[in-house]
């Protein structure tokens, strides 16, 4: 019998093992007749005789989100621990299973993997080239998942897919696509202002988007055919203010970060627009989900946002369709909805005729 540990802390300090059949990577769950929890650490107990032959993969995170790839044997591990084995950063050697896939059972999980080669592959795509054409990198504070997606999507998969079971996996690719989506979004609005160069954020000679959540910095500053634009993702204007939406007892929280915030000239911080006196001229809010998951955000979120911020133009940017019931109610207050973004959609030019006119 061999024993083998596993550190179960997502992809911040976790080590997760796997076995390879054939093309799959199967988690050693499968293999075990015991299994031992104690805190974050789970011992299982496995056949060696299951096992003799067959190449493992284990997948690493540091505490900072590093990750690496081991590649070993069964007989490698001794008291519970990895002893020796081939090791190296995920990003570097992931070449080496990138034919291999691992086995999942959820059919959302399947959904949302399509959902990746088909439409976020392709925004990252745009978003890369966007940042060749205009000269500049966008940068990511405590993202780590995120900065993979965006530096190697194919790379990627084999960080938030080597979690053991199959909602730990769906919940972390969200994560993920709703900062994409958040970020593409960004790059059409870029786009419908003419922007031509972006200002002040500047690391090694080059500008930057800042991408961090409710940074008291804005993310970004462009010149445009508009005059100087000031960008904030996840817009918070206070330190605070994220746990304004926790609702005791039950400790839920309500989203109180508008996804997207623009407002004409220049803004270094938060705190610079606030002391302006100025109004929001334009906020956006993205929605990845499909309509039925976030349809009651209609009234928690969305409408709460208008009467908070008071946004002179109101744009609720969505991924998939969304009824046209709920079209009219929110237009009714004066809130666009613009659905069906996604590359290649004929709404794009819906939503650039929607911000120019905003803007102008």
């Amino acid at each position: 019998m061999k024993v083998v540990r596993e550190r179960m802390r997502g992809t911040y300090g976790g080590l997760y093992i796997y076995v390879v059949e054939g093309n799959e990577l199967v988690h050693i769950s499968e293999y075990a007749i015991t299994k031992k929890e104690h805190e974050n650490v789970i011992i299982y107990e496995v056949p060696e005789d299951k096992l003799i032959g067959k190449q493992l993969y284990c997948f690493d995170f540091s505490r900072r989100g590093g990750a690496f790839l081991i590649k070993c044997k069964i007989e490698d591990f001794e008291e519970e621990h990895l002893k020796r084995g081939e090791s190296g950063l995920l990003s570097e050697r992931f070449h080496e299973i990138r034919d291999l896939k691992f086995r999942i059972k959820d059919p959302e999980l399947q959904l949302l993997l399509t959902q990746f080669d088909a439409v976020i592959k392709p925004m990252i795509r745009e978003l890369k080239e966007y940042e060749s054409i205009r000269n500049f990198r966008i940068l990511f504070r405590h993202e780590e998942r995120l900065s993979d997606a965006f530096s190697n999507p194919d790379a990627y998969y084999f960080t938030f897919m080597s979690l053991p079971n199959d909602r730990s996996r769906i919940n972390s690719f969200k994560v993920t696509r709703r900062w994409i989506y958040q970020l593409w979004i960004l790059k059409l609005l870029c786009d419908a202002l003419e922007v031509s160069k972006f200002k002040w954020h500047e690391y090694e000679g080059k500008p930057y988007w800042w991408i961090e959540q409710g940074s008291e910095f804005s993310t970004c500053i462009a010149e445009t055919c508009f005059g100087d634009i000031t960008f904030w993702l996840e817009f918070q204007p206070s330190k605070g203010a994220h746990m304004i939406g926790i609702v005791y007892p039950s400790k839920k929280r309500i989203p109180v970060r508008p996804d997207i915030v623009v407002v004409r000239g220049y803004f270094e911080s938060v705190k610079a627009f606030l002391d302006s006196g100025k109004p929001i001229d334009l906020l956006i809010e993205c929605k990845e989900a499909p309509y039925d998951e976030w349809r009651n955000e209609i009234d928690t979120q969305i409408l709460d946002y208008l009467g908070k911020y008071k946004p002179k133009n109101f744009i609720v940017a969505s991924l998939e369709a969304v009824l046209d019931s709920a079209k009219m109610r929110l237009e009714h207050e004066g809130i666009k909805v613009i659905d069906k973004l996604k590359p290649g959609n004929e709404n794009i030019k819906t939503l650039y005729e929607t911000v120019k006119k905003a803007l102008k």
